[in-house]
């Protein structure tokens, strides 16, 4: 036992250190607190196999390999790769949306459409783009990216919603953002508190 905690301890040393992660950002994706990272990496105790399963799965790795002694103690993934490929995909969507309203807006001047609001396409763009961030922060990042995300959107669709709408007090949508954006501190604050108790 004692040989093979040893073992799944230098595989995930190895691989989180390929991943390009600190034992703090990968306990935040696991929602474990870095000082149960810190003991399965000094073998002084073992992650559960669920846990071994998400670790697997993060790292691009299989069960087996976590398990196994390797001799040439290198994992099989390119962790800042991996990043950077993440990255991209998450730049080209967004870059996509723009495409899209700048598209439609080229269309609307092309066809000569009547209207003034039709730069409007770009500031609802804004919110569309913090979805997709949403989105990918949720698949791909930790809880300080998608608290930035949700955020971001939060406050973006009170723009987007006070320029567009011509009322008297559209104003208002800023104030009822206010909250929301402090509920959404203490959500990501409630999930750091829980992840500290594991």
């Amino acid at each position: 036992m004692e040989e093979l905690r040893a073992v799944v301890a230098r595989n995930l040393t190895a691989c989180r250190k390929a991943a390009g992660l600190t034992q703090m950002q990968l306990a935040e994706k696991l929602n474990y607190s870095d000082k149960a990272v810190s003991k399965w990496e000094r073998g002084e105790s073992l992650p559960d196999v669920a846990v071994l399963c998400e670790l697997a799965k993060l790292y691009g790795v299989t069960l087996d390999y976590l398990v196994v002694q390797h001799a040439d103690k290198k994992p099989a993934l390119y962790g800042r790769e991996k990043r950077r490929t993440r990255i991209l995909v998450t730049a080209m969507s967004c870059l996509l949306v723009w495409f899209v309203a700048t598209l439609v807006f080229a269309m609307l001047h092309i066809f000569q459409a009547k209207g003034e609001g039709q730069w409007l396409l770009f500031i609802w763009a804004i919110p569309v783009t913090f979805i997709l961030c949403v989105v990918f922060s949720g698949i791909w990042g930790n809880r300080y990216h998608r608290t930035l995300s949700v955020s971001a959107l939060i406050w973006s669709i009170a723009l987007a919603l006070f320029l567009t709408l011509p009322l008297p007090n559209s104003w208002l949508f800023f104030v009822v953002a206010a909250p929301l954006q402090i509920l959404t501190v203490f959500w990501f604050l409630l999930r750091v508190q829980k992840s500290k108790f594991k």
